[in-house]
């Protein structure tokens, strides 16, 4: 299926006053032309054929990767921090009980994300590629009810997000612990190493730890250059590559920024504290 480009389906008949309408089906393989921040205004029930995203609305977070399924609400506001290569299929869909339908499934705008149906996508790739403007109402309302059939519980945003993200911010902040020193470190970099969304993980990293990516780096960083500073007769220049930096006047910059004097100032004020010989 990975020959499809970007295709839309629309029915050209049956009744919005039905049950269940279904009107669209569409092939989304290029989220990111799509703007980050949308609402329907209809229901649309999603199948993540690729990637990982995170989908936000303000009921809350849910990460979401291959074979999950969302919904979004009608006029509900949502965004969605795309990882690399995001693809999904949804169908489109109105009706008198479409509510009612999707709340005795446990589906709301705070339970809006179903995880774990990788076993559907072989089933909405045949539908979607057996669509015509004739058959569409019919062959994804069908679909619709067949993916119902299949639900189990949604999953509440706090245990999908909070939770999971808490985890992924302690893992970011370890890293940054274990690797100052590499002078190429950055939030793009780790999020490229674990498939992170950037934007999203450094919004939650300022949350979580009250300081943003960048500056708890350079906090990182400092606090072991005031070590060796301290217990060591290492050059100015040999400590600002050992903690992360190239340049040692920018090095300099930075540590009289944050510690209010200079790197060799430092050694000379803590040395005559502790009595200690330069």
């Amino acid at each position: 299926m990975s020959d499809y480009g970007n295709i839309c389906k629309f029915s050209n008949t049956g009744e919005v006053y039905q049950d269940l309408f279904a009107f669209q089906f569409i092939y989304e393989t290029l989220p990111e032309q799509l703007g980050n921040n949308r609402s329907y205004a209809a229901f649309c029930c999603h199948l993540v054929t690729e990637g990982e995203a995170v989908f936000h609305t303000s009921n809350g977070d849910w990460a979401l990767k291959k074979g999950d399924i969302f919904f979004a609400f009608p006029s509900l506001n949502f965004t969605l921090g795309l990882g690399a290569d995001f693809k999904y299929l949804y169908i489109a869909f109105v009706g008198r009980h479409a509510s009612d339908l999707l709340e005795s499934l446990g589906i709301t705008r705070e339970t809006p994300v179903c995880p774990g149906y990788e076993n559907l996508l072989d089933v909405w790739f045949d539908a979607f590629s057996k669509c015509n403007t004739e058959n569409l109402s019919f062959m994804a309302k069908g679909l619709l009810y067949h993916t119902f059939a299949l639900f189990k519980q949604p999953v509440p945003a706090e245990t999908k997000s909070t939770e999971d993200y808490n985890n992924i911010v302690t893992k970011i902040r370890d890293a940054i612990e274990q690797d100052y020193a590499n002078a190429d470190l950055s939030l793009d970099y780790l999020c490229a190493l674990h498939h992170y969304n950037p934007k999203y993980i450094s919004r939650r990293f300022t949350e979580i730890m009250g300081v943003s990516f960048s500056d708890y780096t350079t906090s990182c960083r400092i606090r072991h250059a005031c070590a060796l500073l301290d217990e060591s007769r290492m050059s100015i220049r040999d400590i600002a590559i050992s903690v992360g930096y190239r340049d040692a006047l920018y090095f300099s910059k930075v540590f009289k920024k944050i510690m209010k004097t200079s790197p060799s100032e430092y050694r000379q004020q803590t040395a005559a504290v502790r009595g200690k010989d330069l």
